[in-house]
């Protein structure tokens, strides 16, 4: 469930259909780690691809379609890193993000990929993967499922809602900073 436009929660933008399904069960494991039920996740703003995402005017669209929900205290941005410093597009998007809507907004990225946080759990995928660090989760992923196809919509949820939040957060920084970052917006809203 995704909280009504009207009630408070936080707007959350992503790049693609997987990340549509997967950030959202991400979160509320997270939540619910902390005894949290609230139903307080705005229906995610896909981009269609990080190149959309990131390029001129995309970031700040998605950006004011989740903020300007009635309801929405913050918006949290999730894309790929891809490769890229993240250290140096993070602050570029914040910087361009917070321009345009009067609402917190905090970006997090994956380094190097939303796949890259679901293999830092790698021994609780059910998929007989080993955690092994520099590995390209998406690949090993891929590998440890054939013959069947990796798709994103479908696997990336499914995944995601199998892994042991608390040990993939010590291996992967990327996956502590986007929970951290969610925890900085989660404290603006109303308590119940």
């Amino acid at each position: 469930m995704t909280a009504k436009p009207t009630d408070p929660h936080i707007g959350l933008v992503v790049e693609g259909a997987g990340d549509r399904g997967a950030l959202p069960v991400l979160l509320r494991m997270h939540l619910a780690s902390a005894a949290d039920f609230r139903d307080i996740l705005g229906k995610p703003v896909p981009a269609h691809g990080r190149e959309k995402a990131i390029a001129e005017g995309g970031l700040e669209g998605y950006v004011v379609t989740a903020g300007l929900r009635p309801g929405c205290v913050g918006v949290l941005v999730v894309l790929d890193g891809e490769g890229d410093c993240v250290a140096e597009l993070g602050p570029n998007l914040l910087s361009r993000a917070a321009e345009v809507i009067g609402k917190p907004v905090r970006i997090a990225l994956a380094d190097v990929d939303f796949e890259s946080w679901i293999y830092a759990s790698a021994e609780s995928l059910q998929l007989d993967l080993t955690y092994s660090e520099g590995v390209n989760g998406q690949g090993a992923i891929k590998g440890a499922l054939k013959p069947q196809k990796y798709v994103k919509p479908t696997w990336q949820p499914r995944l995601a809602s199998r892994i042991d939040l608390a040990l993939a957060r010590e291996r992967s920084a990327s996956l502590a900073r986007v929970l951290d970052r969610f925890d900085e917006l989660l404290s603006l809203l109303p308590q119940s």
